[in-house]
């Protein structure tokens, strides 16, 4: 997956606050982690798991049925469903970051770091033009102010819970809660990646009152996707203007978004033939992105790079670009389960917005 240094330490430091969220790893943490990891075949069960750490051979869920030095040595100062519910965390953060179908988003969008909930602003100024030249001992013009552009977006939350029931320890359910941490991890993603794709797929009206993708932004097409229309797609990019100037934007595309019906088709544009020498497509060298939700199976798209050419933003709140999990409920006194069950919270604080349309083509087959 495509990801900064920054985000790597980001995410390093998170999941190392979360192992010492309790003071340090316990017995307790260890065991856990034993447990969810599918390369650690040193726990294998569930109620393994949890007698280890409680004593409470029976599952009962009662504090009064655990073995005190036990519970204590391996739990510390915490509690069984905190070090359960940050096993399960740790695990969603290893499982969040992994290459896989949904995480290309961060290859088109600009990141940005979101402090509160109020309406964003981002406002881009176009340029200046040609500075004209000053005589010997002329006086200096003023320039024209540059035109600005303004877009705008809020960040919502975005979330649900899941519960660990009494029944699934007692029963020994592995598959069912080892699958927990993977399968958050799996849906933060692909809600995320969706987020982000349906800016395109869905051709929103933008911040200046037209559709994302419209013959006034002169970045909508309607050709079959071939080395022709892609050279057309390019040129339209790369004569986008500057707004107040007019002066040509010349950026190239870096990614080409395409169904997963134009693979072949794309995969074979790119391929040499029996001539040595590359053809012009086969030197663009864009990287092909296949999306996973796209049912128009003609439709195709380049993007330019976001560090040269943003065009999307997605904003998170406080920076935290991964999904957060919490204990909803606490036990009540005298149990370790509240009405049998633990409830886990799963949060992911985002919005976005288009910033500018130069940066973008799209061709709408009919």
């Amino acid at each position: 997956m495509y990801r900064s240094e920054s985000y790597d330490n980001r995410l390093t430091k998170r999941m190392q606050q979360q192992e010492n969220r309790f003071g340090g790893k316990t017995k307790a943490d260890q065991i856990l982690d034993a447990f969810f990891d599918p390369e650690d075949r040193s726990v294998r069960s569930l109620r393994e798991a949890y007698t280890g750490i409680t004593g409470d051979k029976g599952i009962t869920g009662k504090l009064s049925n655990c073995d005190p030095v036990t519970y204590r040595e391996a739990i510390g100062s915490s509690t069984w469903s905190a070090v359960l519910g940050n096993a399960i965390t740790r695990r969603m953060l290893r499982e969040y970051p992994l290459d896989g179908t949904y995480n290309f988003w961060k290859k088109i969008v600009h990141v940005a770091n979101v402090v509160d909930f109020r309406t964003q602003e981002r406002t881009r100024y176009g340029g200046y033009g040609d500075l004209p030249t000053v005589a010997e001992n002329g006086a200096y013009t003023a320039l024209t102010t540059p035109t600005d552009e303004k877009a705008t977006y809020a960040i919502t939350k975005r979330g649900g819970t899941e519960s660990v029931n009494l029944e699934a320890i007692a029963n020994d359910d592995v598959g069912v809660v080892q699958r927990i941490p993977k399968k958050l991890a799996i849906a933060a993603q692909r809600t995320l990646a969706s987020f982000v794709l349906d800016f395109i797929k869905d051709n929103p009206v933008i911040y200046d009152g037209v559709p994302l993708f419209h013959a006034s932004h002169g970045n909508l097409g309607s050709a079959q996707l071939s080395a022709a229309s892609l050279g057309a797609g390019r040129v339209a990019m790369k004569t986008q203007v500057d707004p107040g100037t007019n002066e040509v934007v010349g950026q190239n595309p870096s990614i080409m978004l395409i169904p997963f019906e134009l693979d072949e088709v794309a995969y074979n544009l790119f391929q040499r033939g029996t001539n040595n020498d590359r053809t012009f497509i086969e030197s663009m060298q864009l990287e092909i992105i296949p999306v996973w939700d796209w049912l128009d199976t003609d439709d195709w798209t380049l993007v330019a790079d976001p560090q040269e050419l943003p065009c999307i933003e997605i904003g998170f709140l406080d920076g935290n670009e991964e999904p957060e999990l919490f204990l909803q409920d606490s036990p009540i006194s005298g149990s370790m389960f509240s009405n049998d069950r633990l409830t886990y919270k799963i949060r992911h604080i985002y919005g976005g917005a288009v910033t500018d349309y130069r940066g973008m083509y799209k061709s709408v087959v009919p």
